[in-house]
């Protein structure tokens, strides 16, 4: 009889550990610590959000890094807001959208390259849509509450005062590479992304034919547009299929598509496919904004 109650007793003890580890870990998913404190460093999603108070837009011009360093929304006068963020693809953007971590009211344009349809390119892993139903909150933020940890051991052990990330900039980027560091672009590109067959860019196909319903579903205007390509090099072939393949889907489901590869010169561009701050995107924000309010 004892080892009966001594066994109920434990279960019940389990029971309100598991209950309390789950009304802990909701706190804190509602909290958004990591999200929200400039002790933790920062995505770009996060950065945006935090930047702009808000999830909501009526306009959004999405893209990956080639996106943040092209589009000056502070010199535009579309009303858009540069939603880019660095290896953001076609899927991230549906998970956003699916998950209300975005919402687009009204249009949404999408700056396309072959990266941006690239299934198996690194993402960043704190992007929140990466995070997993069963997912403890403090588990997936290990590394951000870690590095947290090891600075404040700093601090305390230096004097000094513990590190915060108030900077909510994106990277762009500046000047123009030279022959030698385009070279060299050149073969890093070939060998690690030039050769990948049209299978690895599958998922993002399909999400791209996801997002187009999604927006139809939604009454949001969907537009595209090719983002520059730098012609020190040439397209290569497999990239080009995709970009093909893409370009078929959009417009056989009449989305506008604005064809923008070959409309700038060398001077205009940071490397291959990044235009630079300093000259490149202010002529980029000038010449799209006509078609951005169109």
């Amino acid at each position: 009889m004892e080892q009966i109650k001594s066994g109920r007793k434990n279960i019940c003890f389990v029971i309100w550990v598991l209950i309390l580890f789950i009304a802990i870990d909701f706190i804190l998913s509602y909290w958004a610590p990591v999200e929200r404190s400039t002790l933790f460093t920062k995505n770009d999603y996060e950065k945006i959000i935090l930047s702009q108070g808000r999830k909501e837009f009526d306009n959004v011009f999405y893209g990956n890094s080639v996106a943040i360093s092209a589009f000056i929304e502070e010199e535009s006068n579309s009303g858009y807001i540069n939603f880019g963020i660095d290896y953001g693809t076609i899927a991230d953007l549906k998970n956003m959208l699916d998950k209300k971590m975005l919402t687009v009211n009204k249009n949404l344009v999408i700056a396309l390259n072959y990266f941006v349809l690239m299934d198996t390119l690194d993402t960043n892993p704190t992007y929140p849509w990466h995070r997993k139903q069963y997912e403890p909150y403090v588990f997936f933020q290990r590394d951000r509450i870690s590095s947290f940890i090891k600075r404040c051991i700093q601090s305390l052990l230096t004097g000094k005062e513990i590190a915060r990330y108030d900077n909510l900039n994106r990277s762009v980027y500046y000047g123009v590479m030279t022959d030698e560091e385009l070279d060299g672009k050149i073969r890093t590109h070939g060998e690690l992304f030039w050769d990948l067959g049209v299978e690895n860019y599958e998922k993002n196909l399909a999400a791209l034919e996801d997002l187009i319903d999604y927006c139809e579903e939604n009454g949001i205007r969907l537009r595209a547009v090719w983002m520059p390509w730098n012609d020190y090099a040439q397209m290569p072939e497999i990239p080009q299929q995709v970009c093909k393949i893409a370009d078929d889907i959009m417009r056989s489901r009449g989305i506008e598509v604005l064809d923008m590869t070959d409309a700038f010169s060398r001077e205009c561009f940071h490397d291959l496919g990044h235009l630079n701050y300093e000259y490149g995107a202010h002529v980029f924000t000038e010449v799209i904004d006509e078609w951005l309010i169109s």
